[in-house]
C-alpha cells in the first residue's frame, strides 16, 4: 500500500513539471510542398486573376491576398512567378551559427541562455526555438549590426494617395556582432544590458519635421524597454509608456512594435505554435540595385512590378494572454528553407489579431511599396488595417546599397549623433 501511494505521487508529480515541457517541445508539423497549377513561368494578371483565385488562396495568407488582389484587379501590376532563389546570410552571420550550433538553450519564462552570435536554433525542434530565430534583437537579413534607412512612407486609401512622411531610421544590436565591427558584444550590452537601440526621425512634412522617437531594447525579456519620444509642438522630450509602442505612429497604420514585421517584446506569458509547414508564393526579396524593376507612379499607384516565387514557410501563432496589449495574438510568416540550404528566418509576413479575435492589422517586408518618385531601395513594405482598407507603405534606401566608400563613411554609427535626443535633433535642424 505504501509503495502504491508512493508511485501514485511520484507519478502525478513528474506529470506536472514534465508535462508543460513536453507541450513546449511538441513537433514540429510536416512540411506540405504545394503541387499545383502555379509553378516557375505562370503570370498571373488581370485576365486570369479569377482562374488562379482558388490556388492563390492556398499560397497566400488573406491579407496578402487582398493586398495583392487589389493591384492585380486593377490591372496596376502582373505577378511573374520565378525559380526560387537561395542567397545565404552574411559570411560572418553564417561563420557564427556554425560555430556555435548547439550552445542556446531556453529557460524558464522563454527566456533565451547561453546564445553566443548567429541563428541560435539552425535546426528548431519546436515554436519557441523558431521565434528567436527570428526574434528582432538577434540580427537578421535584413537588419545586421548597424543600420542606417532613408525612407518614404506614404499613406494611401486602397490605392488612392492621401499625404507622406520622409524619415531617418537608424538601428543597432549591441550583442553577438559577427559583420560589422566592434565585433562580439559592446559595453552597452555587458555592462547595462542593453541589446538594442533604435532611432525614428522625421524629415518631412514640416508640421511633423523633427519629431524623434528613441527606444532602448533590454535582452532580460523581464525588463521593461525604454522609450522615448521628442515632439516639436511642444518642444519637450517625453517618456513613452508600452502602450504607447503599439499607437499609429504620426497617423499612418506604421507602429513600432510592428516595426521589421514583429519588434514586440517577447514574454514569459506568451504560448507559441507552430500551425502549418508549408509552400507559400513569396515575393523575390533578393532584388538589388542593378534590379531594380521599372516604376511608373500614374500607372502603378502604391503597387510595385515583382518577381515572385514559392518558399517553404513557417506558420508561427503567438498568444499575448495580455488583454491590456493591443493585440490578442500574432501569426508570423517565417522563412523556413533549411540553413544549411540557404535559409534565413527572415519574418515576410506577420498579422495582429484584435481582442475580439478579429484580424486588424498585417504588414510584411519584400511587398510592393514605393513612392511618386519611384522605387528608392530594395527594403519595402506595407501595413494594413485590414477592417477600413487602409495602407501604409514604406519604400527607402539603406547605405549598405550606396557603394563601398559610403559604407565606410557611414560605419559604424557614431553613438552620440543617432541614439541621443541631442544628437537627432542636430540632425532635425
Amino acid at each position: 500500500m505504501i509503495k502504491l501511494k508512493g508511485s501514485y505521487f511520484l507519478t502525478v508529480f513528474l506529470l506536472g513539471v514534465l508535462f508543460p515541457v513536453f507541450l513546449g517541445a511538441a513537433e514540429l508539423p510536416t512540411y506540405q510542398k504545394y503541387i499545383g497549377p502555379i509553378k516557375p513561368g505562370i503570370v498571373i494578371t488581370k485576365e486570369n486573376f479569377d482562374t488562379y483565385l482558388p490556388e492563390l488562396q492556398k499560397l497566400l495568407p488573406i491579407s496578402r491576398l487582398k493586398w495583392r488582389s487589389m493591384g492585380l484587379k486593377e490591372g496596376l501590376v502582373t505577378m511573374p512567378v520565378v525559380a526560387t532563389t537561395y542567397p545565404r546570410v552574411t559570411k560572418g552571420y553564417w561563420e557564427a551559427t556554425r560555430k556555435y550550433a548547439g550552445t542556446a538553450r531556453i529557460g524558464a519564462g522563454n527566456q533565451l541562455y547561453d546564445w553566443v552570435a548567429g541563428i541560435p536554433f539552425p535546426e528548431p525542434k519546436n515554436a519557441l526555438e523558431i521565434s528567436w530565430n527570428c526574434y528582432p534583437m538577434i540580427a537578421r537579413t535584413l537588419a545586421h549590426e548597424d543600420w542606417s534607412f532613408d525612407g518614404w512612407f506614404g499613406l494611401f486609401q486602397g490605392t488612392k494617395y492621401e499625404k507622406h512622411f520622409v524619415w531617418n531610421n537608424f538601428n543597432r544590436k549591441y550583442r553577438g556582432r559577427t559583420d560589422i565591427p566592434p565585433l562580439g558584444n559592446m559595453p552597452d550590452f555587458t555592462e547595462r544590458g542593453i541589446s538594442q537601440k533604435e532611432a525614428i526621425l522625421i524629415l518631412e512634412p514640416n508640421e511633423v519635421k523633427g519629431f524623434i522617437q528613441l527606444r532602448i531594447r533590454y535582452w532580460d525579456i523581464n525588463k521593461a524597454d525604454e522609450s522615448y519620444a521628442y515632439i516639436p509642438a511642444l518642444r519637450r522630450v517625453r517618456r513613452l509608456t508600452g502602450a504607447d509602442l503599439t499607437d499609429p505612429l504620426l497617423g499612418s497604420d506604421l507602429v513600432p512594435d510592428d516595426f521589421e514585421v514583429w519588434r514586440q517584446k517577447l514574454d514569459h506569458r506568451m504560448k507559441l505554435r507552430v500551425l502549418e509547414h508549408r509552400d507559400f508564393l513569396v515575393p523575390r526579396t533578393s532584388v538589388g540595385k542593378e534590379e531594380r524593376p521599372v516604376y511608373d507612379y500614374k500607372k502603378q499607384g502604391p503597387c510595385l512590378q515583382l518577381e515572385w516565387e514559392i518558399r517553404p514557410m513557417w506558420v508561427l501563432e503567438i498568444m499575448m494572454n495580455d488583454p491590456n496589449y493591443a493585440y490578442s495574438k500574432r501569426i508570423l510568416y517565417i522563412d523556413a528553407v533549411p540553413f544549411d540550404q540557404g535559409g534565413s528566418y527572415l519574418l515576410y509576413w506577420g498579422e495582429g489579431y484584435d481582442q475580439k479575435g478579429r484580424l486588424w492589422k498585417a504588414n510584411g517586408v519584400g511587398s510592393p511599396a514605393v513612392n511618386k518618385e519611384g522605387f528608392r531601395g530594395f527594403f519595402n513594405w506595407e501595413v494594413m488595417n485590414y477592417q477600413t482598407n487602409h495602407y501604409t507603405v514604406t519604400d527607402g534606401d539603406n547605405d549598405y546599397m550606396k557603394g563601398r566608400e559610403h559604407f565606410d563613411k557611414t560605419f559604424p554609427l557614431k553613438e552620440e549623433d543617432v541614439f541621443s535626443i541631442k544628437g537627432l535633433l542636430k540632425r532635425a535642424r
